[in-house]
């Protein structure tokens, strides 16, 4: 059953994936609140799997990180769209989700026993910060390019589509992920370093994805730096915000070395 409900929830998120294409293509908002509606919905039915198929594993399946991640973006996005009502955010929130749970499907197996080395407390403490940081970030990431078309659209005197946020919404949103992103992932590193140091001692340290993570982190140290000491906002900030979400997509995506236990 959760299976069919993560399949629904993918048809109903295609939806938004449809408006972000037609908004693109006609620069122009194109039947907005439907994708809303239909994405909402979507996310019911997306959390409903998530805890059929805990209940039938008998723990979080935290390792289907893609189906996580789509269902939290979601809802950051909803939370994003209730506090600033950034219609044109679903343009890049919405593909994502599609994606994200698409990869979900595809990713999927109906083997219901948990990997022995997931079974410790440590995957409560690191798997969900690093989510959660992650799609924060993600949003970061969204307004920082929101931020880069705005500008460019006000520089050449032409508009987007006629509901593209201003400068300052763009730039306080990316900040505020960015000061939500930032802790969570690194409350995940540190938790995650920890665990692994008992499972597999220092070995852990030349995983190809623990260093992707770590030059990701320090990406967003500069960033956070910059902004706190030497007051870097707009494009500067905005640039570096979407070459740390570069390096969170690389390394949230890859599943090999000492992660290859994640399906």
């Amino acid at each position: 059953m959760h299976e069919d409900l993560l399949k629904l929830a993918l048809g109903l998120y295609s939806v938004g994936m449809v408006h972000s294409v037609l908004t693109v293509l006609r620069k122009k908002e194109t039947f907005f609140k439907p994708a809303v509606i239909a994405t909402l919905i979507g996310f019911v039915c997306h959390a409903a799997s998530i805890v059929i198929r805990a209940l039938e594993q008998n723990g979080f399946p935290f390792a289907q990180r893609f189906s996580f991640f789509a269902a939290l973006a979601v809802l950051a996005f909803l939370l994003v769209y209730w506090r600033y009502r950034i219609a044109s955010l679903g343009v890049f929130a919405f593909p994502a989700i599609f994606v994200m749970t698409f990869a979900a499907n595809l990713a999927y197996t109906s083997q219901n026993a948990i990997p022995e080395v997931l079974r410790s407390r440590w995957i409560y403490i690191h798997t969900p910060p690093v989510i959660l940081g992650y799609v924060a970030l993600f949003i970061a990431f969204s307004a920082a390019v929101l931020y880069l078309i705005q500008e460019r659209e006000l520089k050449l005197k032409r508009v987007f589509y006629n509901r593209l946020p201003s400068l300052e919404i763009c730039d306080d949103l990316a900040y505020r992920s960015l000061a939500i992103g930032f802790p969570l992932m690194t409350l995940g590193i540190l938790s995650g370093a920890l665990w692994a140091q008992q499972v597999w001692g220092v070995a852990w340290m030349r995983d190809p994805k623990m260093l992707g993570v770590c030059v990701t982190w320090l990406v967003y140290l500069l960033l956070i730096h910059y902004r706190l000491i030497a007051g870097w906002r707009g494009k500067k900030a905005a640039y570096l915000a979407i070459v740390g979400f570069a390096g969170v997509l690389v390394t949230f995506s890859l599943s090999t070395g000492l992660h290859t236990f994640q399906p």
